[in-house]
């Protein structure tokens, strides 16, 4: 099981706990939820990078051979080196400049027994940067760059990868704040696109690599969602899960997603239509993270996803519709990292953890209830609170459920405070009665 420390890094003091199928996190704004997101981020996609490393080497070699370039043209470093300045970079582009950290911040991710990466700052003699990020790393990582040398990237070698960092899931970042590619449409590809690497680089890794999916992706749509099912033979139990998924996002959607002639639509009858640009907040905020979902149930491909605030602008029903969806789709093999400030979202999930652990003595009749596709086994399930800097588990393991004091504390201060102004009416109104 992963494991994540963080020591000093923006507003978290101290965060230490495993990563679950189902890990979830809430707390007030700024209290370090999106920095705990992107630092699990952040170490999980650094298996893919090495991959990326190995092909990049093995295009500038076959370039060297067909005499494209010469051996002086190309910056020659080991493959060690190349990993160790990527993760540094990576560093920085995810978390901004270490000018102004902590000296004595420290991030830590364990993939397994003996396999895990440090991240830390050392002093620099550089005045403009005293702050140098420094990069430890278990033997194990070391031993397979080293021996991966000269080795060509190829399926072989990402399934190595996968193995040694514990990992056969592909790693999805979807962030807060997502109209903003909605609002442009297909005007943003173009910005993108000229964009040179300074200007990209002011984005975080995190965004960057979130637009650069759904621009890959987008074509993929023309159809809709349900063009991905085009010739594809399912099984009755899949075609199930789909038509459940596909409900689901009907019912947030309002609409079908369909991405042609160059432009966002969401088609709300069969004649009618209107474009991203110009739909709901909700719509726009949340239209990316449906697509997502369904893309990858039907490509049946382990994904662990990181969701930040999915509730955004969405009306309560149907932040309950999305949980489900979510619930849904990680049910299916995948997991799910979640921040949320929703009562609603939490609420949902109480749900779905109740649902599974009554499945287990009643399942006909919960069934009837919830569908078991959507049922979330709380052994698999973790809820921290962000607060003050830490990360605290905020399960109740006796009733195997997020604490009920997290949903109902606002609501009790809201009613405390509607009681007294009550209060203070009655007395005024008693007081002009006695005159």
């Amino acid at each position: 099981m992963h494991q994540l420390l963080i020591e000093r890094l923006g507003p978290i003091h101290h965060c230490e706990f495993t990563i679950r199928q189902y890990t979830f996190l809430t707390g007030y704004q700024a209290s370090g939820k999106s920095t705990i997101a992107k630092a699990v981020y952040f170490f999980r996609t650094l298996k893919g990078d090495i991959y990326q490393l190995m092909l990049r080497r093995q295009y500038e070699t076959l370039n060297i051979q067909q005499g494209y370039a010469q051996i002086e043209d190309t910056e020659h470093q080991t493959l060690v080196s190349e990993f160790e300045r990527h993760v540094r970079n990576k560093f920085l582009s995810t978390f901004g400049t270490s000018y102004c950290m902590d000296r004595d911040m420290r991030l830590c991710y364990r993939y397994q027994d003996g396999v895990e990466i440090t991240i830390c700052l050392k002093e620099s003699r550089d005045k403009l940067t005293p702050n140098y990020v420094w990069v430890e790393y278990s033997q194990q990582i070391r031993n397979f760059l080293i021996m991966r040398e000269n080795d060509a990237a190829q399926p072989r070698i990402s399934a190595e990868l996968d193995a040694l960092f514990n990992a056969p899931f592909e790693t999805v970042y979807i962030p807060a704040g997502r109209s903003v590619l909605t609002i442009l449409g297909s005007q943003f590809s173009y910005l993108y696109s000229t964009m040179d690497d300074t200007q990209k680089r002011l984005l975080d890794a995190c965004t960057r690599d979130y637009l650069e999916l759904v621009m890959r992706l987008r074509p993929q749509f023309s159809n809709g969602l349900e063009g991905l099912l085009a010739g594809k033979q399912v099984s009755e139990i899949e075609q199930e899960l789909f038509l459940e998924a596909l409900r689901l996002i009907r019912q947030v959607l309002r609409g079908r997603y369909v991405a042609s002639d160059g432009e966002e639509r969401i088609w709300v009858a069969k004649d009618s239509y209107v474009k991203i640009n110009f739909a709901s907040s909700g719509q726009q905020e949340i239209v990316w993270i449906l697509n997502l979902l369904f893309y990858y149930l039907v490509l049946q491909k382990p994904v662990f996803f990181i969701i930040e605030e999915p509730e955004s602008n969405l009306f309560p029903a149907s932040q309950k519709a999305v949980i489900e969806l979510i619930a849904l789709v990680v049910g299916a093999g995948n997991a799910v990292l979640l921040t949320t400030h929703s009562p609603y979202v939490l609420g949902t999930i109480n749900n779905l953890l109740y649902a599974g652990t009554v499945g287990k003595l009643a399942n006909r009749q919960v069934s009837e209830i919830v569908s078991p596709s959507k049922w979330i086994d709380s052994s698999v399930c973790d809820a921290r609170f962000v607060q003050n800097g830490e990360a605290k588990s905020c399960m109740d393991n006796e009733l195997a459920q997020i604490d009920n004091a997290l949903l109902d504390q606002i609501s009790h201060d809201i009613n405390l405070e509607y009681d007294r102004l009550f209060e203070v009416e009655q007395a005024v109104e008693g007081d002009a009665s006695c005159r």
